[in-house]
């Protein structure tokens, strides 16, 4: 039998690190950090780095890889598994990495006598991925961050092979939260169209969400669109890539050639700025006094010193995580016998299935 210890992720929102051990053998699924100021560490201890055989990386954001650095300080020399795009936007150098290439989707790959995995694209940011791992006997599925409905990238499943999962660990970040992310690009563009001579500045981070309004805005509005400097990283990963995305191909040359390669700006321009550089959130406010801040998700006018005015920013909250519908058609699809959810204060370690049908209408 399994034996799963959350070290960070379970009843709280970062920090996602689970550990997991049989026969005298261990691994790893994600090793982050919280997204708070201290940068908590996970519970990760030495003993338990020195059960690992392998550590499954399942994005580069902080919160899942952020303590990476722990494993090398105490003497790990095992591989650490992730995709090739998400090697190349880790922050840190990390040695050991082991990456793997797009065209072993859905293909056991082996790692020893005991572990073997699989690998599909989990929708959250470019380079984003879910495991299916075989670990002795034992079959283990981990979701990573996901999302259903992004607008330009893939979400898939394992293959319905007959496979009896022991253990799931799925994202449950918007549990309380019931969106369609499709709908609510719509409003956005609605609203921007009823508001045609103000500059719509949206603080973004690096993700999914961001390249997903971006490009949907690009398509849907007239609108030059400006992409902060710090921000291109993130939009020349799709081009590198293509196999991670949905049909968009063409429309993306359309955006590489008209709002990355070119510099273009007009009175009611449509701006990326890096959510958490409030300086350049504040001088772009001053150049542009009649701006509107459109807030996406959790960060929020709340996270800046700098007031905003009643008129001045709107809040359209676009899915990052699977909400309350997406988490029920996940568990269903991948019917483990325990599943553990993640990502979130409002699920713990004790929250079943059961428990969230019971309790649709609390939750939301």
């Amino acid at each position: 039998m399994l034996n799963v210890e959350i070290l960070g992720g379970v009843g709280e929102y970062g920090r996602n690190c689970f550990f997991i051990e049989k026969n005298g053998h261990a691994i790893l699924l994600d090793c982050g950090v919280m997204n708070n100021r201290q940068k908590t560490l996970p519970n990760l201890t030495q003993a338990h780095v020195a059960k690992l055989d392998a550590v499954f990386i399942s994005h580069s954001h902080t919160d899942h890889v952020g303590a990476l650095p722990l494993l090398e300080r105490w003497g790990y020399i095992g591989p650490i598994i992730m995709s090739k795009m998400t090697a190349q936007q880790l922050k840190q150098s990390c040695h050991h990495t082991r990456t793997f290439q797009p065209e072993s989707i859905g293909e056991w790959t082996v790692v020893s006598n005991c572990l073997a995995f699989q690998w599909g694209y989990s929708g959250h940011l470019i380079g984003s991925v879910w495991y299916k791992i075989r670990f002795f006997e034992e079959v283990i599925f981990y979701s990573g961050d996901y999302v259903v409905d992004s607008y330009l990238l893939k979400a898939t499943l394992p293959i319905e092979d007959g496979t009896v999962y022991d253990v799931a660990i799925i994202d449950s970040g918007h549990i309380e939260k019931h969106i369609k992310n499709i709908e609510v690009l719509q409003r956005m563009t609605e609203y921007i169209h009823a508001n045609p001579n103000c500059p719509i500045i949206f603080p973004s981070s690096f993700s999914g969400k961001t390249a997903d309004i971006a490009t949907y805005l690009f398509q849907h509005t007239t609108r030059a669109i400006r992409v902060d400097h710090d921000l291109l990283s993130l939009f020349e990963n799709y081009y590198e890539a293509p196999g991670n995305l949905l049909s968009n191909r063409t429309m993306l040359q359309q955006f590489k050639l008209e709002c990355l390669t070119k510099i273009t700006e007009s009175e009611n321009t449509i701006y990326f700025v890096p959510e958490r550089n409030e300086a350049k959130l504040v001088e772009l406010l001053h150049k542009k006094p009649t701006s509107i801040v459109i807030f996406t998700g959790y960060w929020n006018k709340g996270k800046y010193k700098s007031p905003f005015s009643k008129n001045q920013y709107k809040e359209f909250f676009y899915k990052t995580h699977p909400d309350y519908h997406d988490i029920i058609a996940l568990s269903s699809k991948i019917q483990a016998h325990k599943t553990i959810y993640f990502h979130s204060s409002l699920t713990n370690r004790d929250t079943t299935f059961l428990q969230l049908l019971k309790n649709e209408e609390e939750i939301l």
